[in-house]
């Protein structure tokens, strides 16, 4: 039988070559990480599918997972995928109102929860959930509800017998023939920076096509550990840092948080970690920071030499200069990673060009890509052989991608979504001709290489009538040291503004070089000479722009950006809507007439 395009061939085709009995998932508890084969996996998965049937669900029902990484998630996951039923991810981070609306939306019978946090969540709003009858818990629960029957997750497949390894396979692959490519999988509700979010309808052959194409690209093998830390709620992690590996035959393993992957690299050592640049940032100034700090001498003057090479002379690491800077330094650094990472992956958002040319040079591949959820995610990639830094890289194969008349990229394959749930009118005007219409401005080079200039949304009009694209002016003002966040304001107005959230350290770091006394943290945000550095700071880094494109007016911010705060999106990109409205009373400060 010909190879058929769902996960569930992806599926028999990694039992067949790399068996079922390893262990693949691993969770850190306490200070050991406990292993869990696909053996283990499948067996609880056909456990939650004959769970499923028992409950007479309606044919192909869609179900809500509110869950952090864990194994709970993956096997829910793949008793969705085997029961033929939708899997509807949901970000653990969401709000109560939130979640209301998405299991309302796609008239969720049955949610999922990690723990008690979101199944208090869920109830806290189960009375206006009029489709929810099950509440299942990740973690074992005493809870009860009047109007929704509240399950631990252990009890479903507690005193079942487990199939054989044959038996295993040969169920599999007589699901497999009653599965098409045009099936739905999953049902994504873009977390999105503006408007309400609207569920991506993905398919089996959407995936699968964006599937097919990373292992000859990234050269996985089963020989292969990812470090897993951005959430399988988003849709670049699920496919990049789950499938991938998953029917690859390659080892996962979960992060604790960003905040453990420093010390998780060095207990898992990963070759590949799928990531968002406000890591490879962090990782990027810690670097920096510890050279700054090391006392005057011989191995600071070194180092600092060896980071010229790795900024300057990193392509050509043959010469006596690379290998001289690699044997003493750039070897040091690698193995705080593990000493076997091999590639970043990055993604959702854009990778600053010379963070990534650095991380190549000191001998760690770095490439960036581009996508959208509505593509399954990827569009576009760099190869590790032929990466063009500052550039998206090449689109798929199968993948057709070209620049309207207004510079929007549009892109064409089978990786486009089904289309938006419940929401015919909007997939109509995202999906013209099969050309899905991405929202995002960019271009293509004489290579064939994808840039991306700028978010369409993003674009605001100055009130003298001037476009202007605020990305671009972030990024330059990101690059001083001492910048961890910083937004553009400027729609409709005189002239452009921005909000900067500082680097405490970075702050105190320049504070002290100009000799300023500082008697509490927060007189760093008032100290007038300090002011001053950084709007010259800001106008030497805008020396490019347009004058009516560069930023007039600062306000230093003490509370950082979260997720939490709702200033952020899962993926770390910054609500603009939301940060606007949030300090309104600063930025119309910034535009008093004095």
């Amino acid at each position: 039988m010909a190879n058929k395009r769902t996960l569930i061939q992806l599926l028999i085709n990694v039992m067949n070559q790399c068996g079922i009995a390893e262990d693949i998932i691993f969770t850190k508890n306490n200070n050991d990480y406990s292993g869990v084969s696909r053996y283990s996996l499948l067996n609880a998965a056909f456990c939650f599918k004959n769970f499923f049937s028992e409950l007479k669900l309606k044919e192909k029902s869609n179900i809500a997972v509110i869950s952090e990484n864990r194994t709970e998630w993956i096997i829910t996951d793949m008793a969705c995928m085997l029961s033929s039923n939708i899997n509807v991810p949901v970000y653990p981070s969401l709000s109560a109102e939130s979640v209301k609306y998405i299991l309302n939306d796609c008239k969720a019978e049955i949610c999922f929860v990690s723990n008690s946090m979101q199944l208090d969540k869920v109830l806290s709003v189960s009375k206006e959930l009029t489709d929810l009858k099950y509440i299942i818990s990740f973690n074992s629960t005493e809870k009860k509800a009047d109007n929704v029957k509240i399950i631990s997750f252990s009890s479903v497949f507690c005193d079942r017998r487990k199939l054989s390894q044959s038996k295993l396979l040969a169920s599999v692959e007589n699901i497999s023939d009653g599965i098409n490519e045009d099936d739905l999988l999953t049902i994504i509700y873009t977390s999105g920076t503006t408007g309400i979010p609207k569920g991506v309808m993905l398919t089996h052959k959407n995936l699968y096509s964006n599937l097919i194409t990373f292992p000859p690209i990234l050269e996985v093998t089963h020989k292969d550990v990812f470090l897993s830390y951005l959430p399988f709620s988003h849709i670049f992690e699920r496919t990049a840092g789950y499938y991938l590996p998953f029917f690859c035959g390659a080892k996962i393993y979960f992060a604790q948080s960003i905040d453990t992957i420093g010390i998780q690299m060095l207990e898992v050592k990963p070759t590949i970690v799928i990531t968002v640049p406000r890591l490879l940032d962090k990782m990027y100034n810690k670097l920096m920071k510890s050279a700054e700090d090391m006392p005057r001498g011989m191995r600071k003057r070194m180092f600092f030499r060896a980071l010229d090479v790795a900024r300057f002379d990193g392509k050509n690491k043959n010469t006596l200069k690379w290998r001289t800077a690699d044997k003493f330094v750039f070897s040091k650094i690698r193995e705080k990673t593990g000493g076997r990472l091999r590639l970043f992956a990055s993604g959702g958002g854009a990778l600053n060009k010379n963070i990534g040319e650095f991380f190549d040079g000191i001998g760690i591949k770095t490439i960036e890509g581009y996508g959208l959820t509505e593509t399954s995610p990827v569009i576009s990639v760099n190869r590790p052989g032929s990466i063009k830094y500052g550039t998206v890289g090449l689109p798929l194969e199968g993948v057709e991608v070209k620049i309207a008349e207004d510079g929007e990229i549009l892109a064409k394959g089978d990786i486009v979504m089904k289309g938006y749930f419940n929401s015919p009118a909007e997939t109509e005007e995202a999906i013209v001709n099969g050309w899905f219409h991405t929202g995002d401005i960019g271009e293509i080079d004489k290579e064939g290489y994808l840039r991306i200039t700028d978010r369409k949304k993003s674009l605001f009009k100055s009130s003298g009538g001037k476009y202007i694209a605020p990305t671009h002016i972030e990024e330059l003002v990101s690059d001083l040291p001492y910048v961890d966040q910083v937004i553009v304001i400027g729609n409709e107005r005189m002239y452009v503004t921005a909000l900067i959230v500082p680097d405490i350290n970075e702050l105190k770091l320049l504070a002290r070089k100009l000799n300023l006394k500082a008697e509490f943290e927060t007189d760093l945000f008032t100290n007038p000479e300090l002011r001053k550095r950084i709007e010259k700071d800001i106008n030497e880094s805008q020396k490019s722009l347009s004058t009516y494109e560069k930023i007039r007016k600062f306000s230093l911010l003490q509370t950082p950006f979260t997720i939490e705060g709702g200033e952020l999106t899962p993926t770390l990109k910054i609500k603009r809507k939301f940060v606007e409205e949030k300090y309104k009373h600063l930025i119309e400060k910034m535009y008093i007439k004095i």
